[in-house]
């Protein structure tokens, strides 16, 4: 059966407690399937699972996740008993994002040690099999080579059952082997995002289905099973030319490289839509993150696409 299309959106917070829970009822109200939180301890970012817990009080429908939280700044067990708490309060309506850590200055802020790719990806790996055995299970004890626990329990019980669904955010080759593996959900970003300068090869529809090439040959027969997205830094505009030439110039970058981007609708609302049924149907991917300035104005090809 054909996966629908369905919608989040990335937020960090708002000026005040009241427009963000306000800002919360509206995005269910347009449509929105998900609100994500990003997970930076630098530049102003709220903390996610008290700003989630809030959300929930006021929403009905709305899922709550995070795209994607670094598993270096917490302990699996402790996580699991977050969500599993949040799970609860909001009925049902929790998606857990997660990633290996890549923004330096966040580790330089907590003091906690950035180490080498491989060893944080390694990490998450334990963390993702730990995290999944005590929402199943009612005692665990778990001896690796990142976390050991003995008689590990995790209450309240979760009401998705087995558990909620775990997205991973992949780019490089080892993430999208684990996410391929082991996630419900894949976000496929481009690699090296944030870290090296972005090149035409690397956010390209051929591109990302080279990484999904990775996760399916990961997965093996569960690859029907997982759920493909991708974020999507929108720009509403009548000018497209000019926004990219704009974007590309305070980007430091190719032009090219904005106007061709999977990852980058740039246009009115109808060319957007029209991005967004592309990328769908040249890759597969069916959950868009969309963000930047213009979420709320992109309501009416939220409730087009994904028919709410």
């Amino acid at each position: 059966m054909e996966r629908k299309i369905r919608f989040a959106t990335q937020s960090g917070g708002q000026p005040t407690g009241a427009e963000w829970l306000a800002r919360a009822k509206r995005l269910e109200d347009m449509g929105y399937a998900t609100l994500s939180m990003p997970d930076h301890m630098v530049g102003g970012a709220w903390s996610n699972l008290p700003a989630l817990g809030a959300a929930a009080a006021v929403t009905t429908r709305l899922r709550l996740g995070n795209l994607v939280l670094d598993n270096d700044f917490r302990n699996p067990v402790v996580l699991a008993r977050e969500f599993a708490t949040l799970d609860v309060i909001s009925n049902g309506r929790v998606e857990i994002g997660l990633g290996a850590g890549w923004f330096d200055r966040d580790y330089q802020s907590t003091g906690i040690p950035f180490d080498r790719g491989r060893v944080r990806v390694a990490r998450l790996a334990e963390a993702v099999t730990l995290i999944k055995r005590v929402f199943t299970e009612d005692e665990v004890s778990f001896e690796g080579t990142y976390y050991r626990t003995a008689k590990s329990e995790c209450r309240p019980k979760t009401v998705q059952q087995p558990r909620p669904p775990i997205l991973i955010a992949a780019g490089g080759p080892r993430m999208l082997e684990l996410a391929g593996r082991e996630a419900d959900i894949v976000a496929v970003i481009p690699p090296g995002a944030g870290v090296r300068p972005t090149v035409p090869d690397v956010v390209a529809t051929s591109a990302v289905r080279r990484q999904l090439d990775i996760v399916r040959k990961a997965a093996g027969q569960r690859f029907d099973e997982i759920e493909l997205s991708c974020f999507l830094d929108v720009t509403l505009t009548d000018d497209r030319d000019r926004a990219i030439a704009e974007l590309a110039e305070k980007a430091k970058v190719d032009p090219g490289v904005v106007g061709s981007s999977v990852y980058r609708p740039i246009g009115t609302l109808d060319q957007v839509r029209e991005h967004i049924v592309r990328v769908r149907r040249e890759t597969g991917v069916t959950y868009f993150c969309l963000r930047g300035p213009h979420v709320e104005e992109l309501a009416p090809v939220v409730k087009d696409l994904s028919g709410t």
